[in-house]
C-alpha cells in the first residue's frame, strides 16, 4: 500500500517517535471515507469533523490540499475505477500532526442487512464524540458480536439508552417519523449528517428495553450507506431497502 505523509509518498511502513503519545497511547483521530469510483465522497464534512477535534485538543494541524492527495493516493495504488476505502489518520507529535492518508480496496455490499448483537460491556467516555485512534473497546465489541453470528455490536449507557454501533450511526422508524439516539456518547455520523438534509429526524431517548416499538431500523456510515437491520439481539425489524437505498445513493454519490 502507497500513502502520503509529510510531503511523500511512502510503501508500507509508517514511522512513528516511539516516545511520543501517537505510538505510545494511540493519541490521535481519523477518518474514513468512501472513493466511490470516480470522487472521493463528502470530503468537507469529514474534515469539518476531524478539524473540530483537532481544535478542541489544541492540536496544530500540517496544511494540505487533501482532494488532490486523495486522487494522488488513489491513483498510485491502482483504484481509480475501483470502491475503495480512504483514511487520512491525524497521529499526534508534540502537539503536531502530519496527516497520514492511505486508500485500499472496499467491497461495497448493495442491499445487504445488518444484525447487531447488543454489547454488554458499557463504555462511556467524552472522547466517545471523537473519532480518535484510540478505539479498543469498540473493536472488542464489534469482535465478540461477529464471535456471536452478528454483523456489529449495539452500544449502549449504563441504564440501557441505546448510543450507536462499533462502526455506524443508528437510526429507527416508527411509522413516517425516524428517530436518532439523543445522547452526547456518540460520534456525530457524517452519513447521518447527509441523511438528515433529506429526511426529518427527531433525536429521542432510545432505551433498548423499548426498540419493539419501531418499525424498522438501520445502520449508516461512509462506505456502507443506509443499511437496513433485520435485527437487534433477538428483536426482529423489517428491512426497509427503499428508503436505505435512496439514501445509499446521496452518501456514497
Amino acid at each position: 500500500m502507497i500513502y502520503f505523509r509529510n510531503g511523500e509518498f511512502i510503501e508500507d511502513e509508517v514511522c512513528l517517535d516511539l516516545a511520543q503519545p501517537a505510538f505510545r497511547t494511540g493519541y490521535g483521530f481519523f477518518e474514513t471515507l468512501c472513493w466511490n469510483g470516480s470522487k472521493i465522497c463528502h470530503l468537507d464534512l469529514h474534515l469539518q469533523r476531524a478539524r473540530k477535534s483537532l481544535a478542541e485538543f489544541n492540536i496544530t494541524e500540517e496544511p494540505l490540499d487533501y482532494d488532490a492527495i486523495i486522487r494522488d493516493v488513489v491513483a498510485a495504488n491502482g483504484l481509480e475505477n475501483e470502491f475503495a476505502r480512504v483514511n487520512i489518520f491525524f497521529p499526534v507529535e508534540q502537539g503536531i500532526t502530519l496527516p497520514v492518508v492511505c486508500a485500499v480496496p472496499f467491497e461495497h455490499i448493495p442491499n445487504r442487512t445488518w444484525t447487531l448483537r447488543p454489547c454488554p460491556n458499557v463504555f462511556l467516555s467524552p472522547l466517545m464524540a471523537h473519532k480518535s485512534t484510540n478505539r479498543m473497546d469498540y473493536l472488542n465489541a464489534w469482535q465478540d458480536a461477529l464471535a456471536a453470528g452478528f454483523d456489529d455490536a449495539l452500544l449502549q449507557d449504563f441504564d440501557g439508552n441505546v448510543l450507536e454501533s462499533s462502526f455506524a450511526s443508528l437510526l429507527f422508524r416508527k411509522g413516517d417519523s425516524f428517530f436518532e439516539p439523543q445522547t452526547v456518547y456518540k460520534l456525530p455520523g457524517t452519513a447521518q449528517v447527509i441523511a438528515a438534509r433529506h429526511i426529518e429526524i427527531a433525536g429521542a431517548e432510545i432505551n433498548l428495553a423499548q426498540i419493539e416499538q419501531f418499525d424498522h431500523a438501520y445502520a449508516l456510515n461512509s462506505l456502507g450507506g443506509m443499511i437496513p437491520i433485520t435485527a437487534i439481539g433477538d428483536v426482529g425489524f423489517e428491512a426497509d431497502f427503499d428508503t436505505a437505498e435512496r439514501v445509499s445513493q446521496l452518501v456514497l454519490g
